[in-house]
């Protein structure tokens, strides 16, 4: 009896020891065991899913649509110097009456004021062409990334006197050129598009923007600046996706002059055709549940 007792004591004491001393190699098989068993995916509930699909509404996306843009038309030029004729009483220091050439020299003929003065530096129109990427954050409302460039030409003209003592002898002439003239301009505008007041099936739209752009010139400094721009245009649509619009931009900027010695500003106008290509992302059930909405509110 005394023995048996023993025995179970001992046996007891063994078990409790190797549980202590080997804790790692039991949990491992327990875990082995598990991993043996085969997992099974739950069901999936379809219609659990439509139903959550069903819940989202317009306002829970960020961006209704994509719009993109290609376009081209013609830009106006701009005036960015307009010197006043030169008086009787007038009296010029040395080199107060220089202009500076296209090619980076002074003009010569601006050196000679008795028969030279009144000097005009212009930009003169051609054509402009470019592309917009618009997201709309609303239904009426989009922000475009809009980049443009254009070429020209630069001329200088100026009041050529062949008889000092006879104003109706003078004549305008033009004493240089750069007809390598271009025009980078990109930026960010936001666009309202009027749909209240459609008429005749066109859809006005009002935007402005800012950015910045390059005069660049064949041989002097570029001439960099930020602009303010204002915009209106028509849109009609041709297709589902597809629309044609036309468009004016008055871009408004300070133009840095050499001969002056500060910025004068100058005003370009441009005027485009293009057509646009709409990227819906609002699922159509969505859509048309939005503008449902919109109707019985009007009629409320």
């Amino acid at each position: 009896m005394k023995t048996a007792y023993m025995f179970k004591l001992s046996l007891g004491l063994t078990l409790i020891l190797v549980f202590f001393l080997f804790p790692g190699s039991l949990l491992a098989q327990q875990d082995g065991s598990a991993a043996d068993t085969p997992v099974t995916d739950a069901p999936v509930d379809e219609a659990l899913l439509e139903e959550m699909e069903e819940e989202l509404h317009f306002s829970d996306y960020m961006v209704k649509a994509y719009t993109i843009t290609g376009f081209y038309g013609n830009f106006s030029g701009g005036t960015y110097l307009e010197n006043q004729p030169l008086g009787e009483r007038t009296v010029l220091t040395d080199g107060a009456g220089d202009i500076i050439s296209f090619s980076g020299g002074i003009l010569a003929v601006s050196r000679d004021v008795l028969h030279y003065d009144a000097a005009i530096k212009e930009i003169e129109s051609g054509p402009s062409y470019g592309g917009r990427v618009g997201l709309y954050v609303n239904r009426d409302f989009h922000m475009d990334l809009v980049g443009t460039y254009a070429t020209g030409k630069a001329i200088t003209t100026m009041r050529y006197m062949p008889i000092p003592d006879d104003p109706s002898q003078d004549v305008r002439v033009q004493v240089d050129e750069d007809p390598d003239f271009s025009l980078i301009k990109g930026g960010v505008h936001l666009t309202y598009d009027a749909r209240p007041a459609k008429f005749f099936g066109l859809t006005p739209k009002l935007g402005f923007g800012l950015g910045g752009m390059i005069n660049r010139f064949s041989h002097l400094e570029d001439k960099t600046a930020l602009y303010l721009e204002g915009n209106f245009a028509l849109e009609a649509n041709i297709m589902k996706n597809l629309s044609l619009n036309g468009q004016v931009d008055l871009t408004t900027f300070a133009f840095e002059v050499d001969e002056l010695g500060y910025s004068n500003i100058v005003k370009y106008t441009t005027f485009t055709l293009g057509l646009t290509w709409y990227i819906d992302v609002v699922p159509s059930n969505v859509r048309a549940a939005h503008l449902a909405e919109l109707q019985a509110a009007e009629d409320n």
